[in-house]
Order: structure tokens, then C-alpha cells, then sequence
């Protein structure tokens, strides 16, 4: 009778919700504190009434898994910090990097980062002064000798890098903005969602795209190794609920969020 007891116990624990075994505790996701329209909307460490796309998407995933969440935003590096301590869970939209895959769990598929599982996928453009003969033909620079900007932490970096482009890294998007406009940086590799986000507001700045995108790329929800580990259903459910509603999401939500601009 015990092991007819011990079956059956065991039945109704994998019936039961996902995060029971930890005591249903709040998932701590960090997001990354600059904007990325529509996918982030806001800066700094607040949230916007209107979230984004991809904070969207993760609450509706994390109802569907019966998972409690806990949001916070955070700047780069100190997300990827906190990623590898376990201070937090997942990140919500970081790319893939060899250095990254050393402490943080992502979808893979064929030993590869599996695009099937992303929350989006971003691309990097060069942004110039407005004057600028600067021209990029989508694997070299005009002038080899350019220097560009980018954000301490941002895996644009490794791409700058394999083009033996000569990178100055910054601790934001303002100031890297600022070094542009100034004529201390000769380009700035940045989003492009991001870029517009933040010259949405700053209409007085006289920089312009590049027209060839720099580099495409996806971006997922990685977790803590220790955490994947202990708690695999979690991970697994959370990034197929992602894929599911990724696409539906974004087409109902989109025109709404572009009509905020």
C-alpha cells in the first residue's frame, strides 16, 4: 500500500504547478535599464506603463507556467554579473556569446543557439554625424582607421572585434551619443531599436544610419546554469510558451506601440 502511496504522490507532483517545489518564490529576471522599441519600452530602473513586447510576452509565458515573476532593470554589465552569481535567475533579451555560454543557459539546438526559441531578433546599425563621409559597405569601413563606440558589455563588441575595427566603449547610450555628436568617436555600433528609442526624444541631434546593417541577431531569455539545472521543466516551459505567442504578440501589439512614438 506505501508504494501504491509513493506512485501516486508522485503523480500529483508532476500534475502540479511548476514552481511548487520552489515554494512558488518569484522568478528574478533582469532586463537591461535602456530602451529597445518596441521590445523594452522606458529607461533607467522603471518600467513604462507600456512595457514593450518582450516584457509582454514574458508575463503572459510565465501565467501560462504558473511561475511568479520579479522584473528588475538593471545596466549591462551588472546584469551579466548578477546572471553568473545566481543574484539573478534569467535575463530577458541577451544575445549569444561564447564568454556568456561559460555561466549562462541558452536554447541550443545542434550545439548552435536556437533561433525556434527567441524573444526577438535585433540588429546593429552604424549611426555617423550627419556630415559624415564615413560609409560602410557590410564587412569594412570606408576608413580602416575609424574609430567607434560602443557599450561596455554589449556583444556587438566580439563582431567589432573579428572586423579588427577599432572599438571605444562607453558606459551608455547618452554618452556614447554625446562623443558622436562631438567628433570624439567617428561612428557608434548600436541597435537600431534602441537608437530610435532614444533620438525619439532628442530631435536636435544631427546623426544618421548607415544603411547596411552591421550585424542580425537573435535574442533570447538565458538562464542561471545552477537554476536550469535544479529547475529544467521551468526553463524549458517558459522559452516553448515564448516561441508560441512570440509571433502573434508582436503582430497584434506592434502597431500600438509604433503609434506611441
Amino acid at each position: 500500500m506505501s508504494g501504491c502511496l509513493r506512485r501516486v504522490g508522485a503523480l500529483l507532483l508532476l500534475c502540479c504547478p511548476l514552481w511548487v517545489a520552489a515554494q512558488r518564490v518569484p522568478l528574478r529576471v533582469a532586463v537591461s535599464d535602456q530602451p529597445s522599441p518596441p521590445y523594452v519600452m522606458g529607461d533607467g530602473l522603471q518600467f513604462a506603463l507600456q512595457p514593450g513586447v518582450a516584457i509582454e510576452l514574458l508575463r503572459l509565458a510565465a501565467a501560462d507556467c504558473d511561475v511568479p515573476l520579479q522584473l528588475m532593470r538593471q545596466p549591462s554589465m551588472r546584469l551579466l554579473q548578477n546572471l553568473q552569481s545566481g543574484s539573478v535567475q534569467a535575463v530577458l533579451l541577451l544575445s549569444h556569446t561564447a564568454q556568456r555560454a561559460q555561466f549562462a543557459y541558452y536554447p541550443l539546438r545542434d550545439g548552435k543557439p536556437d533561433g525556434r526559441l527567441r524573444v526577438a531578433n535585433l540588429r546593429y546599425v552604424f549611426f555617423v554625424r550627419a556630415d559624415s563621409a564615413l560609409r560602410w559597405d557590410g564587412e569594412q569601413l570606408s576608413n580602416p582607421a575609424a574609430l567607434v563606440g560602443s557599450n561596455l558589455g554589449w556583444s556587438v563588441n566580439d563582431d567589432l572585434a573579428r572586423r579588427h575595427i577599432q572599438v571605444e566603449t562607453g558606459l551608455s547610450v547618452s554618452s556614447n551619443f554625446d562623443k558622436l555628436q562631438a567628433g570624439r568617436i567617428d561612428a557608434y555600433a548600436i541597435q537600431d531599436k534602441v537608437a530610435a528609442g532614444y533620438l525619439a526624444s532628442r530631435p536636435t541631434l544631427q546623426v544618421r544610419a548607415l544603411p547596411l546593417s552591421l550585424v542580425s541577431k537573435d535574442y533570447f531569455m538565458p538562464f542561471n546554469k545552477s537554476f536550469a539545472l535544479h529547475q529544467p521543466q521551468v526553463v524549458q516551459c517558459l522559452w516553448q510558451q515564448i516561441a508560441q505567442r512570440r509571433d502573434a504578440l508582436l503582430k497584434t501589439r506592434l502597431p500600438q506601440y509604433l503609434a506611441m512614438r
